[in-house]
Protein backbone atom coordinates (compact mmCIF):
# COMPACT_ATOMS: atom_id res chain seq x y z
CA UNK A 1 0.00 0.00 0.00
CA UNK A 2 1.44 3.36 -1.08
CA UNK A 3 0.51 6.42 0.93
CA UNK A 4 0.58 9.81 -0.58
CA UNK A 5 0.94 12.33 1.80
CA UNK A 6 0.85 16.06 1.54
CA UNK A 7 2.06 18.93 4.28
CA UNK A 8 1.72 22.77 4.10
CA UNK A 9 3.78 24.50 6.51
CA UNK A 10 6.81 26.34 6.64
CA UNK A 11 9.95 23.80 6.48
CA UNK A 12 10.82 23.57 10.32
CA UNK A 13 7.41 23.05 11.34
CA UNK A 14 6.78 20.70 8.71
CA UNK A 15 9.26 18.43 9.70
CA UNK A 16 8.93 17.75 12.90
CA UNK A 17 5.24 16.96 12.02
CA UNK A 18 5.97 14.69 9.22
CA UNK A 19 8.31 12.59 11.56
CA UNK A 20 5.17 12.43 14.10
CA UNK A 21 2.47 11.55 11.31
CA UNK A 22 5.11 8.91 9.78
CA UNK A 23 5.05 6.96 13.55
CA UNK A 24 1.67 6.90 14.36
CA UNK A 25 1.16 5.56 10.42
CA UNK A 26 3.90 2.47 11.09
CA UNK A 27 2.25 1.97 14.91
CA UNK A 28 -1.10 2.50 13.21
CA UNK A 29 -0.41 -0.38 10.24
CA UNK A 30 1.25 -2.95 12.41
CA UNK A 31 -1.34 -3.10 14.19
CA UNK A 32 -3.87 -3.65 11.92
CA UNK A 33 -1.55 -5.87 9.85
CA UNK A 34 -1.55 -7.83 13.27
CA UNK A 35 -5.05 -7.55 14.07
CA UNK A 36 -5.89 -9.20 10.14
CA UNK A 37 -2.97 -11.53 10.45
CA UNK A 38 -4.34 -13.20 13.71
CA UNK A 39 -8.08 -13.78 12.60
CA UNK A 40 -8.27 -17.40 10.99
CA UNK A 41 -11.23 -19.10 8.81
CA UNK A 42 -11.09 -22.76 10.35
CA UNK A 43 -13.14 -25.45 8.63
CA UNK A 44 -14.80 -28.38 10.31
CA UNK A 45 -15.80 -31.37 8.23
CA UNK A 46 -17.70 -34.44 8.88
CA UNK A 47 -15.87 -37.11 10.88
CA UNK A 48 -13.76 -34.27 12.43
CA UNK A 49 -15.10 -32.15 15.68
CA UNK A 50 -16.63 -29.10 15.84
CA UNK A 51 -15.27 -28.43 19.52
CA UNK A 52 -11.55 -29.20 18.56
CA UNK A 53 -12.36 -26.27 15.91
CA UNK A 54 -13.38 -24.03 19.08
CA UNK A 55 -10.76 -25.14 21.14
CA UNK A 56 -8.35 -24.19 18.30
CA UNK A 57 -10.08 -21.01 17.83
CA UNK A 58 -9.04 -17.32 19.02
CA UNK A 59 -10.83 -14.09 19.72
CA UNK A 60 -11.94 -12.98 16.04
CA UNK A 61 -11.58 -16.63 14.43
CA UNK A 62 -14.27 -18.08 12.38
CA UNK A 63 -14.98 -21.86 12.67
CA UNK A 64 -17.73 -23.23 9.30
CA UNK A 65 -18.49 -26.30 9.89
CA UNK A 66 -19.28 -28.07 6.26
CA UNK A 67 -22.27 -29.94 5.28
CA UNK A 68 -23.14 -33.54 6.98
CA UNK A 69 -24.19 -34.46 9.92
CA UNK A 70 -22.05 -34.46 13.68
CA UNK A 71 -23.01 -36.09 17.23
CA UNK A 72 -21.38 -33.85 19.67
CA UNK A 73 -21.55 -31.63 22.90
CA UNK A 74 -19.92 -28.14 21.87
CA UNK A 75 -18.34 -26.03 25.18
CA UNK A 76 -17.86 -22.58 23.68
CA UNK A 77 -15.75 -20.77 26.12
CA UNK A 78 -14.07 -18.67 23.59
CA UNK A 79 -15.26 -15.12 23.46
CA UNK A 80 -15.21 -12.93 20.08
CA UNK A 81 -15.64 -16.56 17.51
CA UNK A 82 -18.33 -17.21 15.30
CA UNK A 83 -19.49 -20.72 14.63
CA UNK A 84 -21.11 -21.16 11.16
CA UNK A 85 -22.17 -23.64 8.77
CA UNK A 86 -21.32 -23.52 5.17
CA UNK A 87 -23.36 -21.32 3.48
CA UNK A 88 -25.16 -20.56 6.57
CA UNK A 89 -27.94 -23.21 5.30
CA UNK A 90 -28.98 -24.88 8.50
CA UNK A 91 -30.96 -27.43 6.27
CA UNK A 92 -27.65 -29.30 4.97
CA UNK A 93 -25.62 -29.23 8.68
CA UNK A 94 -27.50 -31.57 11.56
CA UNK A 95 -26.06 -31.43 14.70
CA UNK A 96 -27.37 -33.82 17.25
CA UNK A 97 -26.21 -34.05 21.35
CA UNK A 98 -23.63 -37.22 22.08
CA UNK A 99 -25.01 -36.80 25.78
CA UNK A 100 -28.40 -36.31 25.76
CA UNK A 101 -28.43 -34.59 29.30
CA UNK A 102 -26.59 -31.37 28.19
CA UNK A 103 -27.11 -28.48 26.17
CA UNK A 104 -25.80 -29.38 22.05
CA UNK A 105 -24.16 -25.96 22.25
CA UNK A 106 -23.00 -24.56 25.67
CA UNK A 107 -21.86 -20.89 25.29
CA UNK A 108 -19.65 -19.80 28.30
CA UNK A 109 -17.81 -17.06 26.49
CA UNK A 110 -19.25 -13.82 25.35
CA UNK A 111 -19.41 -12.13 22.07
CA UNK A 112 -20.39 -15.68 20.33
CA UNK A 113 -22.17 -15.74 17.13
CA UNK A 114 -23.81 -19.13 16.56
CA UNK A 115 -25.50 -19.31 12.82
CA UNK A 116 -27.12 -21.82 10.16
CA UNK A 117 -27.54 -24.59 11.95
CA UNK A 118 -30.27 -27.92 12.65
CA UNK A 119 -29.79 -28.84 16.25
CA UNK A 120 -32.00 -31.61 16.72
CA UNK A 121 -32.78 -33.18 19.88
CA UNK A 122 -34.51 -37.05 20.52
CA UNK A 123 -38.01 -36.09 21.05
CA UNK A 124 -38.99 -37.23 23.75
CA UNK A 125 -38.69 -34.81 26.01
CA UNK A 126 -40.57 -32.21 23.76
CA UNK A 127 -44.06 -33.47 24.97
CA UNK A 128 -42.69 -32.99 28.67
CA UNK A 129 -42.11 -29.20 28.46
CA UNK A 130 -45.00 -28.55 26.71
CA UNK A 131 -47.29 -30.67 29.06
CA UNK A 132 -46.41 -28.59 31.70
CA UNK A 133 -46.21 -25.08 30.18
CA UNK A 134 -49.50 -25.78 29.08
CA UNK A 135 -51.40 -25.60 32.62
CA UNK A 136 -53.59 -23.34 33.76
CA UNK A 137 -52.12 -19.77 32.32
CA UNK A 138 -52.28 -18.09 36.26
CA UNK A 139 -49.60 -20.83 37.23
CA UNK A 140 -47.23 -20.06 33.76
CA UNK A 141 -45.79 -17.09 35.90
CA UNK A 142 -44.99 -19.15 38.81
CA UNK A 143 -42.66 -21.24 36.78
CA UNK A 144 -40.07 -18.86 37.35
CA UNK A 145 -39.36 -20.30 40.69
CA UNK A 146 -39.98 -24.20 40.20
CA UNK A 147 -41.15 -24.88 36.73
CA UNK A 148 -38.30 -26.46 35.76
CA UNK A 149 -38.29 -28.91 39.47
CA UNK A 150 -42.01 -29.49 38.17
CA UNK A 151 -40.88 -30.16 34.18
CA UNK A 152 -37.77 -32.38 35.62
CA UNK A 153 -40.41 -34.24 37.54
CA UNK A 154 -42.91 -35.09 35.08
CA UNK A 155 -39.85 -36.11 32.95
CA UNK A 156 -38.75 -38.84 35.37
CA UNK A 157 -42.59 -40.14 35.88
CA UNK A 158 -42.86 -40.27 32.11
CA UNK A 159 -40.04 -42.90 31.09
CA UNK A 160 -37.62 -40.26 30.43
CA UNK A 161 -33.99 -40.00 30.88
CA UNK A 162 -33.97 -36.71 32.13
CA UNK A 163 -33.75 -37.00 35.57
CA UNK A 164 -33.95 -34.06 38.62
CA UNK A 165 -30.61 -35.07 39.86
CA UNK A 166 -29.21 -34.17 36.44
CA UNK A 167 -29.34 -30.41 36.64
CA UNK A 168 -28.71 -28.63 39.21
CA UNK A 169 -30.51 -25.21 37.95
CA UNK A 170 -27.68 -23.33 37.99
CA UNK A 171 -25.78 -23.94 34.34
CA UNK A 172 -27.70 -25.23 31.14
CA UNK A 173 -30.41 -27.93 31.58
CA UNK A 174 -30.51 -30.27 27.89
CA UNK A 175 -31.07 -26.97 25.35
CA UNK A 176 -29.98 -26.81 21.75
CA UNK A 177 -28.18 -23.71 22.83
CA UNK A 178 -27.63 -22.18 26.05
CA UNK A 179 -26.02 -18.92 26.90
CA UNK A 180 -24.52 -19.17 30.50
CA UNK A 181 -24.15 -15.55 32.09
CA UNK A 182 -22.49 -14.40 29.20
CA UNK A 183 -23.17 -11.31 27.10
CA UNK A 184 -23.81 -9.49 23.70
CA UNK A 185 -23.70 -12.99 22.24
CA UNK A 186 -25.94 -13.54 18.60
CA UNK A 187 -28.10 -16.86 17.75
CA UNK A 188 -29.44 -16.32 14.10
CA UNK A 189 -30.97 -18.33 11.67
CA UNK A 190 -30.94 -21.72 13.02
CA UNK A 191 -32.89 -24.61 13.12
CA UNK A 192 -33.97 -26.33 16.60
CA UNK A 193 -36.41 -29.56 16.67
CA UNK A 194 -37.31 -31.40 19.85
CA UNK A 195 -34.87 -30.27 22.32
CA UNK A 196 -36.22 -29.89 25.69
CA UNK A 197 -35.87 -26.36 25.50
CA UNK A 198 -34.35 -24.76 21.60
CA UNK A 199 -32.83 -21.60 23.31
CA UNK A 200 -32.00 -21.28 27.09
CA UNK A 201 -30.84 -18.22 28.77
CA UNK A 202 -29.35 -18.53 32.31
CA UNK A 203 -28.83 -14.81 33.81
CA UNK A 204 -27.47 -13.36 30.46
CA UNK A 205 -27.79 -9.97 28.83
CA UNK A 206 -27.62 -8.30 25.71
CA UNK A 207 -27.82 -11.08 23.25
CA UNK A 208 -30.14 -11.27 19.82
CA UNK A 209 -31.79 -14.17 18.75
CA UNK A 210 -32.49 -13.57 15.60
CA UNK A 211 -34.33 -15.83 12.49
CA UNK A 212 -34.49 -19.06 14.52
CA UNK A 213 -37.00 -21.45 13.51
CA UNK A 214 -38.26 -24.10 16.32
CA UNK A 215 -40.44 -26.85 16.38
CA UNK A 216 -41.54 -28.24 19.85
CA UNK A 217 -39.24 -26.74 21.57
CA UNK A 218 -39.16 -22.63 22.02
CA UNK A 219 -37.11 -19.91 23.91
CA UNK A 220 -36.93 -19.86 27.87
CA UNK A 221 -34.75 -16.54 29.20
CA UNK A 222 -34.25 -17.75 33.37
CA UNK A 223 -34.41 -15.63 36.40
CA UNK A 224 -32.26 -12.32 35.68
CA UNK A 225 -31.80 -12.18 32.09
CA UNK A 226 -31.96 -8.35 30.73
CA UNK A 227 -31.62 -6.38 27.30
CA UNK A 228 -32.54 -9.07 24.63
CA UNK A 229 -33.45 -8.86 21.71
CA UNK A 230 -35.81 -11.52 20.24
CA UNK A 231 -36.74 -10.75 16.70
CA UNK A 232 -38.49 -12.82 13.91
CA UNK A 233 -38.38 -16.17 15.46
CA UNK A 234 -41.02 -18.52 14.26
CA UNK A 235 -41.63 -20.94 17.26
CA UNK A 236 -44.20 -23.66 16.65
CA UNK A 237 -46.05 -26.30 19.53
CA UNK A 238 -44.04 -24.40 22.03
CA UNK A 239 -43.78 -20.70 23.23
CA UNK A 240 -41.81 -17.49 24.49
CA UNK A 241 -41.31 -17.78 28.38
CA UNK A 242 -39.30 -14.38 30.32
CA UNK A 243 -38.44 -16.03 33.67
CA UNK A 244 -38.88 -13.59 37.03
CA UNK A 245 -36.82 -10.19 37.25
CA UNK A 246 -35.82 -9.99 33.62
CA UNK A 247 -35.77 -6.41 32.80
CA UNK A 248 -35.70 -4.59 29.34
CA UNK A 249 -36.34 -7.35 26.96
CA UNK A 250 -37.79 -7.00 23.50
CA UNK A 251 -39.82 -9.58 21.30
CA UNK A 252 -40.52 -8.24 18.52
CA UNK A 253 -42.30 -9.45 15.31
CA UNK A 254 -42.01 -12.99 16.14
CA UNK A 255 -44.53 -15.72 15.27
CA UNK A 256 -45.83 -18.63 17.85
CA UNK A 257 -48.51 -20.93 16.67
CA UNK A 258 -50.35 -24.29 18.40
CA UNK A 259 -48.90 -23.63 21.71
CA UNK A 260 -48.43 -22.24 24.95
CA UNK A 261 -48.01 -18.49 23.46
CA UNK A 262 -45.88 -15.81 25.14
CA UNK A 263 -45.69 -15.83 28.85
CA UNK A 264 -43.87 -13.19 31.03
CA UNK A 265 -43.05 -14.25 34.90
CA UNK A 266 -43.04 -12.00 37.95
CA UNK A 267 -40.92 -9.22 39.68
CA UNK A 268 -39.27 -8.02 36.22
CA UNK A 269 -40.51 -4.99 33.89
CA UNK A 270 -40.00 -2.69 30.81
CA UNK A 271 -40.31 -5.44 28.82
CA UNK A 272 -42.15 -4.88 25.12
CA UNK A 273 -43.94 -7.25 23.25
CA UNK A 274 -44.54 -6.21 19.75
CA UNK A 275 -45.45 -6.83 16.58
CA UNK A 276 -45.91 -10.73 17.32
CA UNK A 277 -48.45 -13.04 15.74
CA UNK A 278 -50.18 -15.79 17.80
CA UNK A 279 -52.04 -18.16 16.51
CA UNK A 280 -54.02 -21.31 17.62
CA UNK A 281 -51.89 -21.38 21.21
CA UNK A 282 -53.57 -21.51 25.07
CA UNK A 283 -52.92 -18.18 25.69
CA UNK A 284 -51.76 -15.27 23.34
CA UNK A 285 -49.99 -13.26 26.01
CA UNK A 286 -49.59 -14.38 29.74
CA UNK A 287 -48.16 -11.83 32.27
CA UNK A 288 -48.50 -12.59 35.85
CA UNK A 289 -47.14 -10.82 39.08
CA UNK A 290 -45.56 -8.07 37.07
CA UNK A 291 -45.79 -4.54 38.86
CA UNK A 292 -43.15 -2.20 36.98
CA UNK A 293 -44.30 -0.95 33.32
CA UNK A 294 -44.68 -3.90 30.47
CA UNK A 295 -45.41 -2.82 26.81
CA UNK A 296 -48.07 -5.11 24.73
CA UNK A 297 -48.62 -3.32 21.52
CA UNK A 298 -49.87 -4.41 17.98
CA UNK A 299 -49.82 -7.85 18.20
CA UNK A 300 -52.19 -9.90 16.18
CA UNK A 301 -53.35 -12.98 18.34
CA UNK A 302 -56.72 -15.04 16.80
CA UNK A 303 -57.83 -18.47 17.95
CA UNK A 304 -56.73 -18.82 21.57
CA UNK A 305 -58.32 -19.23 24.63
CA UNK A 306 -57.66 -16.15 26.05
CA UNK A 307 -55.56 -13.07 24.03
CA UNK A 308 -53.78 -10.97 26.91
CA UNK A 309 -54.66 -12.83 30.42
CA UNK A 310 -52.98 -10.17 32.96
CA UNK A 311 -52.77 -11.36 36.52
CA UNK A 312 -52.17 -8.94 39.65
CA UNK A 313 -50.38 -6.36 36.81
CA UNK A 314 -49.27 -3.60 37.63
CA UNK A 315 -48.50 -0.19 35.37
CA UNK A 316 -48.89 -2.02 31.62
CA UNK A 317 -49.60 -0.50 28.61
CA UNK A 318 -51.50 -2.51 26.56
CA UNK A 319 -52.91 -1.18 23.00
CA UNK A 320 -53.15 -1.65 19.16
CA UNK A 321 -53.71 -5.40 19.73
CA UNK A 322 -55.83 -7.45 17.26
CA UNK A 323 -57.86 -9.95 19.18
CA UNK A 324 -59.84 -12.93 16.97
CA UNK A 325 -61.75 -15.98 17.55
CA UNK A 326 -61.03 -16.71 20.90
CA UNK A 327 -62.68 -17.22 24.38
CA UNK A 328 -61.89 -14.28 26.26
CA UNK A 329 -60.17 -11.45 24.61
CA UNK A 330 -58.50 -9.42 27.23
CA UNK A 331 -58.83 -10.91 31.18
CA UNK A 332 -57.91 -8.55 34.14
CA UNK A 333 -57.79 -10.36 37.49
CA UNK A 334 -56.46 -10.74 41.19
CA UNK A 335 -56.40 -7.38 41.57
CA UNK A 336 -54.85 -5.95 38.43
CA UNK A 337 -54.82 -2.41 38.96
CA UNK A 338 -53.27 0.85 36.91
CA UNK A 339 -52.78 -0.76 33.35
CA UNK A 340 -54.16 1.53 30.12
CA UNK A 341 -55.71 -0.25 27.76
CA UNK A 342 -56.60 1.75 24.42
CA UNK A 343 -57.06 1.16 20.54
CA UNK A 344 -57.41 -2.36 20.72
CA UNK A 345 -59.94 -4.41 18.96
CA UNK A 346 -61.54 -7.20 20.11
CA UNK A 347 -63.88 -9.39 18.32
CA UNK A 348 -65.74 -12.79 17.96
CA UNK A 349 -64.68 -13.89 21.49
CA UNK A 350 -66.99 -16.76 22.43
CA UNK A 351 -67.02 -15.85 26.31
CA UNK A 352 -66.64 -11.83 26.74
CA UNK A 353 -63.89 -9.70 25.24
CA UNK A 354 -62.78 -7.88 28.00
CA UNK A 355 -63.07 -9.85 31.73
CA UNK A 356 -62.56 -7.98 34.43
CA UNK A 357 -62.02 -10.08 38.22
CA UNK A 358 -61.00 -10.36 41.83
CA UNK A 359 -60.89 -6.82 42.57
CA UNK A 360 -59.06 -5.05 39.25
CA UNK A 361 -59.95 -1.72 39.69
CA UNK A 362 -58.15 2.15 38.32
CA UNK A 363 -57.91 0.37 35.10
CA UNK A 364 -58.05 3.10 32.18
CA UNK A 365 -60.49 1.13 29.47
CA UNK A 366 -60.89 3.53 26.10
CA UNK A 367 -61.06 3.83 22.70
CA UNK A 368 -61.37 -0.26 22.47
CA UNK A 369 -63.49 -1.93 19.34
CA UNK A 370 -65.88 -4.46 20.90
CA UNK A 371 -67.43 -6.67 18.76
CA UNK A 372 -68.39 -10.11 20.62
CA UNK A 373 -71.91 -11.65 21.71
CA UNK A 374 -70.92 -10.57 25.31
CA UNK A 375 -68.09 -7.49 24.99
CA UNK A 376 -67.53 -7.12 28.81
CA UNK A 377 -67.57 -9.25 32.04
CA UNK A 378 -66.95 -7.29 35.52
CA UNK A 379 -66.91 -9.28 38.43
CA UNK A 380 -66.21 -7.77 42.13
CA UNK A 381 -64.33 -5.11 39.97
CA UNK A 382 -65.45 -1.62 40.21
CA UNK A 383 -63.45 1.53 39.90
CA UNK A 384 -62.09 1.07 36.41
CA UNK A 385 -62.49 4.35 34.16
CA UNK A 386 -63.86 3.46 31.10
CA UNK A 387 -63.51 6.40 29.02
CA UNK A 388 -60.74 9.36 28.26
CA UNK A 389 -61.97 13.08 28.25
CA UNK A 390 -63.76 14.08 24.85
CA UNK A 391 -60.94 15.43 23.10
CA UNK A 392 -60.57 16.12 18.74
CA UNK A 393 -58.95 12.65 17.33
CA UNK A 394 -59.98 9.86 15.09
CA UNK A 395 -61.81 7.56 16.98
CA UNK A 396 -61.16 3.56 16.44
CA UNK A 397 -63.98 3.63 14.58
CA UNK A 398 -63.05 6.80 12.53
CA UNK A 399 -65.43 9.19 14.34
CA UNK A 400 -64.40 12.73 15.07
CA UNK A 401 -63.79 12.64 18.81
CA UNK A 402 -61.73 10.38 21.40
CA UNK A 403 -63.72 8.99 24.10
CA UNK A 404 -64.52 6.17 25.14
CA UNK A 405 -65.27 2.44 23.64
CA UNK A 406 -67.28 1.10 20.45
CA UNK A 407 -69.80 -1.76 22.07
CA UNK A 408 -70.84 -3.69 18.94
CA UNK A 409 -72.14 -7.58 18.58
CA UNK A 410 -72.36 -9.91 15.61
CA UNK A 411 -75.78 -9.16 15.20
CA UNK A 412 -75.92 -5.73 14.39
CA UNK A 413 -77.65 -4.60 17.53
CA UNK A 414 -74.81 -3.20 20.03
CA UNK A 415 -75.38 -0.14 22.42
CA UNK A 416 -72.75 1.61 19.90
CA UNK A 417 -74.48 0.59 16.95
CA UNK A 418 -77.85 1.49 17.87
CA UNK A 419 -77.61 4.87 20.04
CA UNK A 420 -78.15 8.07 18.83
CA UNK A 421 -75.65 10.56 18.15
CA UNK A 422 -77.63 13.71 17.84
CA UNK A 423 -74.98 16.13 17.61
CA UNK A 424 -72.81 13.94 14.57
CA UNK A 425 -69.78 14.58 17.49
CA UNK A 426 -68.83 10.63 17.11
CA UNK A 427 -70.47 10.47 20.72
CA UNK A 428 -73.67 8.46 21.80
CA UNK A 429 -75.73 10.82 23.61
CA UNK A 430 -76.64 7.90 26.69
CA UNK A 431 -73.49 6.46 28.99
CA UNK A 432 -73.32 2.49 28.58
CA UNK A 433 -73.87 0.91 31.67
CA UNK A 434 -70.79 -1.51 32.60
CA UNK A 435 -71.40 -3.04 36.19
CA UNK A 436 -72.62 -0.91 39.26
CA UNK A 437 -71.16 2.16 39.66
CA UNK A 438 -68.71 2.19 36.40
CA UNK A 439 -70.14 3.39 33.03
CA UNK A 440 -68.33 4.18 29.83
CA UNK A 441 -69.81 8.08 29.85
CA UNK A 442 -68.54 8.44 26.02
CA UNK A 443 -69.28 5.62 24.17
CA UNK A 444 -68.24 6.06 20.09
CA UNK A 445 -71.34 6.51 18.26
CA UNK A 446 -70.98 4.61 14.42
CA UNK A 447 -70.09 7.69 12.36
CA UNK A 448 -73.16 9.22 10.37
CA UNK A 449 -71.29 8.88 6.76
CA UNK A 450 -71.14 5.03 6.88
CA UNK A 451 -73.60 2.44 6.34
CA UNK A 452 -72.80 -0.70 8.81
CA UNK A 453 -68.98 -1.10 8.49
CA UNK A 454 -67.56 -4.40 7.91
CA UNK A 455 -64.63 -3.66 10.76
CA UNK A 456 -64.71 -7.84 11.16
CA UNK A 457 -63.19 -7.91 7.76
CA UNK A 458 -61.32 -5.35 8.27
CA UNK A 459 -59.59 -6.01 11.31
CA UNK A 460 -58.42 -9.02 9.98
CA UNK A 461 -57.30 -7.83 6.48
CA UNK A 462 -55.35 -4.85 8.14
Amino acid sequence: MVLGIVLIGDCSSRQRFSTALIVILIVVLSLLSAGIGSAEVIYVEPGNSIQAAVNNSTAGDLVIVKAGEYQENIVVNVSGIKISSEFENPENVLVRARDINSSVFRVKAGNVTLSGFNITGLGEVSSVFNASSSANSVDVGNKSSDSENADLEQASSSGSSMSSSQWDEFGCPAAGVCLEQVNNCTIENNIFFDNRYGIYLQASRNSTLLKNTFFRNGIWLDEGCGENLMINNTIEESNLVLGAHCWDNIMFQNRLSNGEGISIACCGGNNLVSRNEIINCSTGIDIYDVQARTILRDNRISNCENGIYLTFVFDSRVYNNTISNGSTGIFLRENCQNNELSNNTIIESNESGICLQDYSADNRIYNNYFNNNLNVIAENSEGNIWNTTQSPGTSIIGGPNLGGNFWANLKGTGFSQVSNDSNSDGICDLPFKINGSDFDYLPLAKPPSSTELDLTVNSRNA
